[in-house]
């Protein structure tokens, strides 16, 4: 049991060992096949709001707050998607001059900025999205709850401090065995 366990938690630190198991594929795209599959239905219902609209005159109630939801949902994703691929903004030309030291402190400050900001959000999200589900409205002509919509602010920032804090495990793995740390375009640190 106990090895198993080491070898699950080995697996999951090493994301070259990661991408090779059934779930590393999905892993690193989770959020990406998750919004991927929301702006298409939100391209959908606002599709059919559109054609509606022309062709009969009146809109569907549950159109504009389904979109807006999904919108929610997308831009949410998207934050931990970025993180995940460290496609965000960077000063790459200033931290390129720092040896690989100086590269893994930066890091550190950023992840102390990425778990403050989204620590402090994701608490204050929880009494939110509670009170939204104790009220028990729902999304306008349909009987999905509302509460939806605002769980996406919760789940998205949760998603952010998960990929803050995997990233931080495989970046850290990489500059314990003398990698280089520095970001390229394409590489995620670690992979």
């Amino acid at each position: 049991m106990a090895s198993t366990l080491r070898r699950y938690v080995r697996t999951a630190l090493d994301p070259k060992r990661l991408e090779e198991t059934r779930i590393g594929r999905f892993e690193r795209n989770a959020e990406l096949y998750l919004g991927g599959t929301l702006l298409v239905v939100y391209g959908l219902v606002i599709g059919f709001a559109v054609i509606q609209r022309t062709l009969t005159g009146e809109q569907a109630l549950w159109a504009q707050e389904s979109a807006i939801g999904m919108f929610v949902w997308v831009a949410w994703l998207s934050v931990a998607y970025v993180i995940r691929n460290e496609d965000h903004l960077r000063f790459t030309m200033v931290i390129s001059g720092l040896s690989n030291t100086g590269r893994y402190l930066v890091y550190w400050v950023e992840w102390l900025c990425w778990v403050a900001f989204a620590g402090v959000v994701f608490v204050y999200s929880l009494p939110v999205f509670g009170s939204f589900l104790s009220r028990g409205a729902t999304i306008t002509g349909t009987r999905i709850p509302d509460a939806v919509t605002y769980l996406a602010v919760t789940v998205g920032v949760g998603l952010v401090l998960f990929r803050v804090v995997e990233q931080m495990l495989w970046v850290t793995h990489a500059f314990r065995h003398g990698e280089d740390i520095t970001y390229a375009d394409d590489e995620v640190v670690g992979e």
